[in-house]
């Protein structure tokens, strides 16, 4: 299944490439988007040159592009079946679970108040 998948990619980038190309080479009708926008739409989409090569090839070109972007999406969706999120639901049980406890907070150590300071001692009379 893996060597259809890398195949069919392998196709649509050769197919990507190709259209990418036929739709540079064809020639545009009334200077670029200026024909698409003016009034001589249907008269591009309709008239004589329908038959034109580029024009079918870009046809056939995109319609193998959709097909193949189809088969892909379906074919890389049933290879990986399981959703990431699947066993999510497994791993938390519908019972509450107990939270740790918390350390109770030590009290500081006693320690002994400190000591007056000693009284200074009275200058010496000279």
């Amino acid at each position: 299944m893996s060597i259809l998948i890398g195949l069919l990619y392998v196709v649509e980038v050769v197919v990507c490439l190709l259209l990418a190309l036929v739709v540079m080479l064809q020639k545009p009708k009334e200077g670029g988007l200026g024909g698409v926008l003016g009034g001589g739409m249907a008269e591009a989409a309709f008239g004589a040159d329908a038959g034109n090569v580029l024009i079918k090839a870009t046809a056939i070109l995109g319609a193998v592009f959709l097909a193949n972007t189809l088969v892909l999406a379906r074919l890389t969706s049933t290879v990986h079946q399981k959703s990431l999120m699947a066993n999510e639901g497994l791993n938390n049980a519908p019972a509450q679970q107990q939270a740790p406890a918390l350390p109770e907070p030590a009290l500081p150590a006693a320690t002994p108040a400190p000591a007056a300071p000693a009284a200074p001692a009275a200058p010496a009379a000279k």
